[in-house]
């Protein structure tokens, strides 16, 4: 194989900002990556579903494609797309042990953009204080994101510290419930402000529009959706191999060197466990934030040597309305927005999602329920809060590179705890439940704070900007020692901010990218 210009490792969306980027700026670029699709038969599913109107489905095709989920009062146990675990599928020759934590790889074709929630926010320029680059510096490969990624938003008071880079966008339209709370809290927005919180319309990777791929309000956004409305990489990979994108398929990176000739790239085919080098002027590692600490653990020969990976904790609770609604799941991600800032709680700021009513709450109410409670009257008024602490206040995880062969790695993931995170969570609960009463609307005394990794925002095992003599990388996400070598997924990052993470781990790609003074 000739030496390629560009390789970028990986396919979730580090990865595809970084080729969009490259291609953008007239680089030739490649990919290498394993590449777990769905399997044939559901995709052939999938294509016939895609062509018809919601109300031509029959419970034949939503019983193949849409299995009852997996939930309990510690949440959901795993999101599949369209039934297929493929997102999480593991290599042989990756052997993983996990203590005090729950953490998920993705080999996945498109990785964990399979599977997200497509919340979309920026971070804000005090998320950012900690970063040697500032929101100014972001805020055009935000907007560059923003011109293949779709947002659904409505302009509010979330745009003073989050802005919105697009000018035209639309927004999925609101179901009676969250309208009548968005205008319940516009008329106690100043005492909202006055306890530091701000709210607005979630922001979604959603295409709202009425075009092709525009939300047809079918209700399985959690399960996969076949009009291709919710952003996801794997979708714009296929059209860009269509446009002569070569990726390299079946291939696990264990690890990389540079050379006078280049970075070799070893990887192991994980159909016949052969090793294949490949050799490339410039290597971006986008396969997220295990995978690529793994990596570099290899390449630098850090055996036995836990590498520190930051977390932000995850955490839910119920809130039940007084005034029920009976209204038919017809959309399922988040739907308001709340922003905690406030010194009381935590000196970080505390992100929010609040969801209404889908299958997977059902499920999570039902383990909740008294036996003889009316289950009807409970899901008319429920909605459920996700919350997302900063990486200060959260848990931690330590990722140690316990074995290396020639064609294999097994590491070992250990959860640490931080006792400030249970003390935040409840706090933030005890802040919602006062604020939001006025409204008919209480928590109740019920909170799951979910082990560190369950959240899947995690970064920072190579800090931009970071003090230590190996784990830390530049302004351009080489880590020490390497100067063709770039991170372009969170593991670059100086801190987790209690915040929505895909979005900046893609601006923050793009940003590296441009930034690169590339030779011919």
């Amino acid at each position: 194989m000739d030496r390629i210009k560009n390789l970028v490792v990986g396919s979730g969306p580090a990865s595809i900002a970084t080729v969009k980027a490259l291609q953008d700026i007239g680089q030739e670029v490649e990919v290498v990556d394993v590449s777990y699709d769905l399997e044939d038969d559901i995709k052939y599913q999938v294509n016939i579903l895609s062509k018809k109107n919601i109300d031509a489905w029959t419970q034949e095709d939503k019983d193949k494609l849409f299995p009852a989920p997996v939930a309990s009062r510690k949440g959901l146990e795993r999101r599949y797309l369209f039934g297929s675990d493929f997102p999480y599928r593991v290599p042989k020759p990756l052997s993983i042990t996990t203590k005090n934590c729950n953490t998920e790889f993705s080999h996945g074709f498109g990785g964990l953009g399979n599977v997200w929630g497509a919340a979309i926010m920026p971070y804000s320029e005090s998320q950012l204080a900690n970063w040697p680059i500032s929101l100014n510096e972001l805020t055009p490969s935000y907007k560059n994101v923003l011109r293949y990624m779709p947002i659904s938003a409505e302009i509010d008071n979330l745009n003073n510290e989050y802005p919105l880079f697009p000018n035209n966008f639309t927004a999925i339209k609101r179901n009676a419930p969250t309208d009548f709370l968005l205008k319940k809290m516009k008329a106690i927005e100043s005492n909202l402000q006055r306890n530091g919180i701000e709210f607005g319309r979630a922001r979604l990777a959603v295409d709202a529009s009425k075009g092709e791929h525009g939300c047809r309000y079918c209700g399985h956004c959690f399960d996969g959706c076949p009009y291709q409305s919710i952003f996801n990489p794997k979708y714009l990979f296929e059209k860009l191999q269509k446009d002569k994108l070569t990726i390299h398929k079946g291939l696990l990176v264990l690890e990389i060197h540079e050379t006078s000739q280049g970075v070799d790239v070893i990887a192991v085919d994980i159909t016949n466990s052969k090793i294949k080098k490949i050799t490339a002027q410039k290597v971006f590692l986008a396969t997220g934030q295990f995978a690529t600490t793994t990596i570099l653990a290899r390449s630098l020969n850090l055996l036995n040597t836990p590498i520190k990976i930051k977390n932000s904790q995850y955490f839910f609770f119920p809130l039940f309305l007084y005034k029920g609604y009976r209204y038919e799941i017809e959309f399922t991600l988040a739907e308001i927005f709340l922003e905690v800032d406030n010194p009381n709680i935590s000196p970080e700021q505390i992100h929010l999602q609040l969801y209404g009513r889908s299958q997977i709450i059902e499920e999570q109410l039902t383990s909740l329920l008294p036996p003889l409670f009316p289950k009807q009257v409970a899901l008319d008024r429920l909605y459920v809060i996700q919350g997302f602490m900063s990486s200060e206040d959260s848990d931690s995880l330590e990722l140690t590179l316990t074995d290396k062969q020639a064609d294999s790695s097994s590491i070992e993931i250990r959860g640490i705890e931080n006792t400030r995170a249970r003390e935040i969570a409840q706090r933030t609960q005890s802040l919602i439940r006062r604020s939001l009463i006025r409204l008919g609307m209480v928590p109740p005394f019920f909170l799951t704070v979910l082990p560190p990794g369950k959240s899947f925002h995690l970064g920072g095992s190579f800090p931009m900007g970071g003090k230590h003599e190996i784990f830390r990388s530049d302004l351009l996400g080489r880590p020490a020692h390497f100067k063709n070598v770039h991170i372009v997924d969170s593991a670059n990052f100086p801190n987790i901010a209690g915040s929505t993470i895909t979005f900046t781990i893609m601006a923050n790609a793009d940003r590296i990218v441009r930034s690169i003074g590339f030779r011919g």
